[in-house]
């Protein structure tokens, strides 16, 4: 039986900049005005989030692979594909960041295939992880980078082939921020849709996740 939903995700999953969230990145304070806590609460569960600002998908993956229990419905809402963590003391380097490592790593070593490539990796080993646990689970993405076609380069392709078929898309298959937009959803100044977005798209989402919860009931 699943009673509680654990969601990973960066700072639109945590809530940054929404009304009741205070901005320090502690888990245990994050939104409760997002959209897997509000679809979390339309199903009577329990909802618990290990999101984090600016974080980058191998700390999703740390936190996937160790977490959940066969209880949990888990959400995952994959982040930007340039993010480079450190799983020694779970920082990340962003681009942007006026650092000296962020500048060096940016100029010097990254690379946009390399990117794509780890991150197919961080995914596809994440889901395999879920289903051979008999975990149920639900993956969005936030960069459509990641799905980028490679032909080129077969493991790539297929690779992104095999993880399509376990995303979940907002209409028109879109990511949440792309589909918030199109909509013309108020946003923050950082970018992060606002409590209307949120509200809105836990409706769309609230039948999605129920389908699945009741298909893997079913089914064990």
């Amino acid at each position: 039986m699943i009673d509680r939903i654990r969601s990973f995700g960066d700072s639109f999953t945590f809530g940054t900049d929404l009304s009741d969230c205070d901005g320090t990145g502690d888990s245990t304070k994050a939104s409760q005005l997002t959209w897997p806590a509000l679809v979390s609460k339309e199903l009577g569960l329990e909802y618990v989030t290990n999101s984090m600002g600016g974080t980058g998908n191998l700390v999703l993956v740390f936190g996937a692979m160790c977490l959940p229990q066969k209880t949990d419905f888990v959400m995952i809402n994959w982040t930007y594909v340039d993010r480079l963590d450190n799983m020694d003391d779970f920082t990340t380097i962003l681009p942007g960041d006026d650092t000296e490592k962020s500048n060096y790593y940016y100029k010097h070593i990254h690379s946009q295939r390399s990117d794509i490539m780890n991150n197919l990796c961080y995914i596809y080993s994440t889901h395999q992880y879920l289903k051979s646990r008999n975990i149920p689970f639900m993956s969005t993405i936030m960069d459509r980078l990641v799905l980028e076609t490679d032909r080129e380069h077969s493991a790539t392709y297929n690779m992104q082939e095999d993880i399509k078929k376990d995303l979940t898309w907002f209409p028109g298959e879109q990511t949440f921020l792309e589909w918030s937009r199109s909509n013309n959803y108020p946003e923050s100044e950082g970018c992060h849709p606002l409590e209307e977005a949120h509200a809105r798209a836990a409706e769309i989402m609230l039948p999605i996740v129920e389908s699945k919860i009741n298909t893997y009931i079913t089914t064990t």
